[in-house]
């Protein structure tokens, strides 16, 4: 059934006409950006969020952080760069600042601090990650003003900000700036709160934001589906840009599934020399520990009836219906437990460079996914191709 769903033909909009470019996500850790592996590919866009609250801790230092010199590499060799800040709110139990108060003002400051340095070199500017999870649940509701502060304090991150930098600085380029990075959106619970709903109507209602940064880790094509439903009811027409995509959720499902539940399934233990009732997050598990080879690892997975071969050629079609114009994807092994359980993440399973729990190529270089590379290197080339 999953199979079908996302093979199911989709029917296309006027959003086709877009360019839908693809470039690689290095999440929250610059530091990790690699250029001899970017060159592997054909991709052009970087993106990346750091964790600001390292910087306002005191734990990295904007004016000499090797992360962001990254950032600044990246677009001295030709890269283009989607940049932006995680503001870790509720990690730290901490609720959004007033407006000019000293805690604002402190972090405005430091945001002020990492811009003078990287905003130069910035192509798109997000003025969030996540933050319909990375803030309290009551800055995300009405407060007694009638405000949401996490709208508030995003809009004002904009004008106390990124627009005095680029106005200051008008021999710049100033980047497109969009609001976001809202993930789960097929929810109904996060479909109704307020901080949601504020951000969307924020990117369709001011002139200065380009439009919305949306995640998509779903676990079927139906659940993207109605995230861009449910933007499009609010925001119908301004771009949509998707800086994380994957499988996430599906392949959480299926973590303590046996090896051995279908005849593909025994054909695989067997010939790897497994128990037929072996658990996913067990297999997982050793992958991630001893590392197993590419053959092995494609074999895993095309012994799982639930797993939808070729699926980020789905998401590009989803991607052309509803007007995204940049989507980035991970590329290298960060997140790999090497003791899996029944409720461990997977997100190992998405990068282009799994170096983590696959084995290295005999030259000792990092070896390619086999699940998604040929069909990421696929869809780049086409959005290099519409983008021209």
């Amino acid at each position: 059934m999953f199979r079908k769903i996302f093979a199911a033909a989709i029917t296309m909009l006027p959003f086709a006409g877009h360019a839908q470019e693809i470039g690689a996500n290095f999440n929250h850790d610059p530091e990790i950006i690699d250029f001899e592996y970017l060159q592997k590919t054909p991709v052009e866009w970087v993106r990346t969020t750091p964790y600001i609250f390292e910087y306002i801790r005191g734990e990295k230092d904007p004016a000499t952080s090797p992360g962001l010199q990254n950032v600044i590499d990246a677009k001295k060799k030709g890269y283009k760069v989607a940049f932006g800040f995680r503001w870790d709110f509720n990690k730290f139990k901490l609720p959004i600042p007033a407006p000019g108060s000293a805690e604002e003002k402190k972090y405005f400051a430091v945001a002020a601090a990492i811009l003078d340095r990287v905003g130069p070199y910035v192509d798109v500017f997000k003025l969030g990650n996540e933050p319909n999870l990375e803030t309290m649940p009551r800055d995300l509701q009405l407060n007694a003003e009638g405000v949401v502060p996490l709208v508030r304090f995003t809009e004002r991150l904009l004008t106390e900000v990124v627009e005095p930098y680029y106005q200051k600085h008008a021999e710049l380029q100033r980047p497109d700036v969009y609001t976001g990075s809202l993930p789960r959106l097929f929810l109904k619970e996060e479909q109704k709160k307020p901080g949601v709903i504020g951000l969307i109507q924020l990117a369709q209602k001011n002139p200065r934001i380009k439009g919305l940064a949306v995640h998509l880790h779903i676990s079927d094509s139906l659940e993207m589906e109605e995230a861009f439903r449910f933007v499009r009811s609010i925001m119908p027409d301004k771009p949509i840009i998707i800086p994380e995509f994957s499988l996430f959720r599906l392949y959480n499902r299926h973590v303590s599934d046996k090896l051995g539940d279908s005849k593909e399934g025994k054909a695989f233990a067997e010939k790897y020399g497994y128990p037929a009732d072996m658990k996913l997050y067990e297999w997982y598990s050793k992958a991630n520990s001893e590392r197993v080879s590419a053959t092995e690892w494609a074999d895993m997975f095309a012994s799982r009836k639930w797993f939808p071969p070729h699926f980020m050629l789905t998401y590009y079609r989803y991607f052309q219906k509803y007007g995204v114009i940049l989507a980035t994807y991970g590329f290298l092994s960060q997140s790999a437990p090497a003791k899996m359980g029944p409720g461990s993440p997977t997100w190992f399973i998405n990068p282009i460079f799994p170096m983590k729990s696959l084995q290295p190529q005999p030259d000792g270089s990092f070896t390619p996914n086999p699940l998604w590379f040929d069909d990421f290197t696929d869809i780049v080339n086409r959005g290099k191709q519409h983008a021209q």
